[in-house]
């Protein structure tokens, strides 16, 4: 089969999903399949594919998308709209596909009903890693009840519709998407998953950059990833602020965003609160694995539009984890029976309280959940057999 892979964003920035779709391609080509991408050029001067693709032989086609700030939702909505206009022509000229995969994006309703009309009897399926505008919504930035919410939420809707299949990323995504008007018997959920199959071995995971944050000595509490509005880094804070005076406890933010001045203010003046910079991709595991918990905290309801992408790399790496999703979340809910710690999203007591049961012994089993739920082998298959079939 010949598979067209549409990005509503770019392998020259380098994403959090450059290593699920890599996986997904290369389980395709195992298969003999070839696939064909459509992505931007952001001019970025990153190389259009990972290495890994240019040595199966994948083609592309970039169109030229400038990026946008990312605080002008309008700029940069209009700019995801003048990109797919862009597309259309060129499609038509690159010749036919016997299945197309639409990795997540905020336009995606629009791009299926051109795709739609340019390929009317070709398989489509539909990744979704976030569900827009939901997730908007749920943070204020979009009314839930206003007319824009109700238009672009539409727009989306179409694409459920239009899609074959839909593949989404948790059980209470799924639940969304039917609460948004898909059909329930459309949708597999399939986890994201880590570098590699294997579990890591924390012992053999130590950076000297690292080492130099996380110290032996201490006992190291670690939110590691965006500081952004769907992420509720507030409550590690205020966890920090509950335990300041509990002898050994270290609690250390990593990474950039929005809200990271606004909460370097807040925690001032605590002495068992660090924030360091944002560090590459590369370390992540090694700050997961160095760390005596990790802590998810997502904004309240964020858990029915997104599940963050460094879960699957946390439970690889084997260490405790308090899920700060929200005590409705059915995957938390999972991850507690797991011997996993769970919050509500707001509730820095239960954070500061499930801190110190984990120093005091609280220990998950990750082995199992892992290998069963996060394989990259066997859920990226799981992906290009529901892309392949007829």
């Amino acid at each position: 089969m010949r598979i067209l892979l549409w990005m509503g964003g770019s392998f020259d920035r380098r994403t959090p999903s450059e290593h699920l779709l890599t996986a997904i391609v290369e389980a395709l080509y195992a298969k003999g399949h070839s696939v064909y991408v459509v992505q931007k050029d952001t001019f970025s001067g990153q190389p259009h594919l990972p290495a890994a693709l240019e040595q199966l032989g994948v083609e592309t086609l970039c169109i030229p998308s400038p990026m946008q700030a990312k605080s002008n939702f309008i700029a940069r909505y209009l700019a995801d709209v003048k990109y797919i206009l862009s597309c259309r022509k060129a499609l038509r000229e690159i010749g036919t596909f016997d299945s197309i995969f639409v990795q997540s994006n905020n336009v995606a309703g629009l791009i299926i009903r051109m795709l739609r009309k340019t390929f009317p009897k070709t398989r489509i399926v539909f990744n979704i890693q976030d569900i827009f505008p939901y997730n908007a919504g749920y943070i204020g930035s979009l009314p839930l009840k206003s007319l824009p919410f109700k238009i672009l939420n539409a727009i989306q809707r179409y694409g459920y519709r239009h899609a074959d299949r839909l593949i989404t990323i948790s059980e209470d995504m799924k639940d969304q998407l039917v609460e948004a008007g898909a059909e329930a018997e459309k949708i597999n959920v399939i986890y994201n998953w880590s570098y590699q199959d294997t579990l890591y071995d924390p012992d053999e995971m130590h950076n000297e950059v690292i080492d130099g944050y996380l110290t032996p000595d201490c006992f190291n509490v670690v939110y590691a990833g965006n500081i952004g509005a769907l992420q509720n880094v507030e409550i590690v804070v205020e966890a920090a602020r509950i335990l300041q005076n509990e002898s050994g406890i270290r609690f250390h933010i990593f990474g950039d965003g929005l809200y990271k001045e606004k909460l370097a203010q807040q925690g001032e003046g605590l002495s068992n609160l660090k924030f360091w910079p944002i560090q590459p991709s590369h370390l992540a595991p090694c700050i997961y694995a160095t760390a005596d918990v990790n802590v998810i905290p997502l904004m309240k309801n964020i858990y029915r539009t997104a599940l963050p992408s460094k879960t699957a790399t946390c439970l690889a790496c084997q260490k405790p984890i308090v899920f700060c999703l929200g005590n409705e979340s059915k995957f938390a809910q999972e991850a507690y029976e797991r011997g996993y710690e769970m919050t509500d999203t707001n509730n820095a007591q239960q954070l500061a309280e499930s801190i110190v049961r984990i120093r005091n012994g609280r220990k998950p089993e990750a082995g199992e959940w892992f290998s069963v739920q996060f394989s990259k082998t066997r859920n990226s298959q799981k992906y290009a057999q529901i892309i392949c079939q007829k």
